[in-house]
Parts: structure tokens; C-alpha cells; sequence
């Protein structure tokens, strides 16, 4: 069983990368669309794209 991600965390380091994006690898692609949604309704600052599995977060500017 995988742990669940801290996501404050994540979203900590997205705000101290110099590029302002980072890739997060999710379980399926299923779970990365559930997440997109979570993310877009706590976090106003993102832009949230999801790839298959993977999800990509950036600052929104």
C-alpha cells in the first residue's frame, strides 16, 4: 500500500523551484484526475494539468 502524499508539502517546494513547475507522478490516471480537482479547489495560485498518471503543477502568474 502506498503512502499517501503530503501535499502542502509538494506545494511548499513548487513555490521554492526556480521554474515554478514540477511533475508528480500519481498511481493511474484515474487518481491524478481526482487530485487535479482537489488541488484546483484548495490552491488558487496553480494551474493543474494531468497527462495520464502524471499530474504537472504550476504557479499560476
Amino acid at each position: 500500500m502506498q503512502r499517501s502524499k503530503n501535499w502542502p508539502a509538494i506545494i511548499e517546494r513548487l513555490n521554492r523551484s526556480p521554474r515554478g513547475e514540477l511533475r508528480i507522478r500519481m498511481g493511474s490516471p484515474g487518481s491524478a484526475q481526482v487530485t487535479r480537482c482537489r488541488l484546483l479547489a484548495t490552491w488558487a495560485n496553480l494551474e493543474v494539468k494531468t497527462l495520464g498518471s502524471t499530474i504537472h503543477l504550476r504557479l499560476a502568474s
